[in-house]
């Protein structure tokens, strides 16, 4: 009867080693991985709504309202001046100036080329890697006479 107690106890002890050993492979095993997916840490943020005058034959149309959402390493939290008035700056002057953006003919505007050149303009003024993607999170127009007074 002891030597089956004792057997038992056995058994029981190397199987719970054996577990404890196998969760504690299978962590280090996954540590790496769980380490580099911190380091790169993004944080999406939703901007202000941004309001770009559409002028056509210096008459007002209309205006075009806006709103991004970008992803934001983690580590920004250090920059001096708020990613989100870079993005507004770099939206707006991009909408207001690019000849190539007809507003009766949204449909044809190149918005995966628009959020790029985004990305990259906020990058290269905030600090390489920064900013990981920039989406559209709202493109529409009101006419000039649909604007509330």
């Amino acid at each position: 009867m002891i030597k089956m107690l004792a057997l038992a106890v056995w058994a029981s002890a190397i199987a719970v080693l054996a577990g404890n050993a196998a969760s504690k492979w299978q962590e280090a095993k996954a540590s790496p991985q769980k380490a580099e997916a911190a380091e790169h840490a993004y944080e999406y943020r939703k901007s202000k709504v941004i309001n770009v005058p559409v002028i056509a034959d210096g008459a007002l149309l209309g205006y075009v309202l806006v709103q991004f959402l970008y992803g934001l390493d983690s580590k920004a939290e250090k920059i001096a001046i708020s990613p989100d008035a870079v993005l507004m700056d770099e939206a707006f002057r991009t909408l207001y100036g690019d000849p190539h953006l007809d507003f009766r003919h949204l449909e044809k505007y190149d918005m995966d080329g628009l959020t790029k050149k985004l990305a990259v303009a906020l990058n290269a003024r905030l600090g390489d890697g920064v900013v990981k993607d920039v989406l559209i999170q709202d493109f529409s127009y009101m006419p000039r006479n649909e604007t509330p007074r």
